[in-house]
């Protein structure tokens, strides 16, 4: 038995304000390219069956192009005969329930299955038996969920969820109405656990894999290969397939304390000669004022402008050292006086004595 396994395609995401030879933005264009790829590669190779977990749209509100796009893929496989197998995540789960999913566009599609209603549900294709959990709208629905998927003996067992992992950070996107578990939910009696979530490939657990995303959408993926999973059982052989995408380069952080301006521009220009179509970024540290103002910033915008996107931040020194001064944090007594002093309060003197008294005597006591 071979199938795919896929997720974070984030259909519909833009960013950066760049348009292509259409007018189109040219990230939300290289996100459609790369799903394309996939249902190339999909076609070309005919699997048993494709499992996509969790995020096809990178909205709850796709747009029409967007939706449009899906359509004209998803149909390809439905004509080759290809099935595939979509869980909602949470990019494109509703807040509430009566909004609606733009997954059920899909589920009148010939071997397209949707899965997207806040419920555990089985899929019979062939010898498989594809468990599925969408994204839930609480974390108590998703634990009776994970709870009620249960292998069945006679059947090559797969799970597939779109979850963080807790306890590991980087297995936590930090997105908004993400939803996270820990790794003892991830049974080791299922033949393979088709993970979303996580932009990067990565084996969670003997049998748990996170495909990644097909494309960049941050600089914590940057420097990462992008494709996704064709995978063998019960032999559980796997190959990661690489998908050609725009490269992101995060270049690291340029210590400016000892170097003098023009050095700083010539480090930066030295970095950016190859950029051409690339999204980058720089980090300039301990950079003062005044090498700010005298370094070459019309050649620095010059080179950088090859770049699809070129983002160059930079902590100043003068104002580093400002905040670090207004973020000291005083006595008790201090913090008081400076608290009270901004309140409206009759008595204020009074008041601001015998809460002074109470303090001194609680310093006492804890002492």
């Amino acid at each position: 038995m071979r199938f795919l396994h896929v997720a974070d395609t984030h259909l519909g995401y833009s960013a950066y304000h760049k348009l292509d030879e259409n007018g189109l933005n040219q990230r939300e264009v290289d996100v459609y390219n790369a799903f394309k790829q996939f249902i190339d590669y999909a076609i070309e190779n005919r699997p048993d069956f494709i499992v996509h977990a969790g995020d096809l749209f990178d909205t709850v509100r796709p747009t029409n192009r967007a939706i449009k796009f899906v359509v004209e893929q998803l149909l390809r496989l439905s004509e080759e005969g290809i099935p595939i197998i979509i869980i909602s995540g949470n990019h494109e789960t509703p807040k509430l329930r009566e909004t609606g999913s733009p997954l059920s566009f899909f589920e009148h599609l010939k071997n397209v299955y949707v899965v997207y209603k806040g419920k555990y549900e089985r899929i019979e294709i062939g010898d498989a038996m594809i468990h599925a959990i969408p994204h839930n709208f609480s974390k108590d629905e998703l634990i009776r969920n994970i709870k009620e998927a249960k292998v069945e003996e006679g059947y090559t067992n797969i799970l597939t969820m779109h979850v963080g992992i807790i306890g590991i950070k980087e297995f936590s996107r930090g997105d908004f109405n993400e939803q996270i578990i820990s790794s003892g939910y991830l049974s080791p009696y299922f033949d393979y656990i088709a993970l979303g979530h996580y932009h990067k490939a990565t084996k969670v657990t003997q049998n748990a894999f996170y495909s990644g995303s097909t494309e960049y959408f941050s600089f914590k993926e940057a420097g990462g290969e992008k494709g996704f999973y064709e995978v063998e059982l019960p032999s559980l052989k796997m190959e990661f397939i690489k998908l050609k995408t725009r490269e992101m380069i995060d270049f690291g952080s340029i210590d400016c304390r000892d170097m003098e301006a023009d050095e700083i521009t010539e480090e930066i220009v030295k970095k950016f000669e190859d950029v051409d179509g690339k999204i980058i970024r720089i980090f300039l540290k301990n950079l003062s004022i005044k090498k700010h103002r005298s370094m070459d910033w019309n050649r620095i915008k010059k080179v950088s402008s090859k770049a699809l996107y070129a983002e160059i931040r930079y902590d100043l020194q003068e104002i580093k050292y400002e905040m670090a001064a207004k973020s000291r944090i005083g006595s008790l007594e201090e913090e008081w006086k400076n608290y009270i002093s901004k309140i409206p309060l009759k008595d204020k003197e009074e008041i601001e004595k015998l809460a002074l008294k109470y303090l001194s005597e609680a310093v006492d006591a804890s002492d």
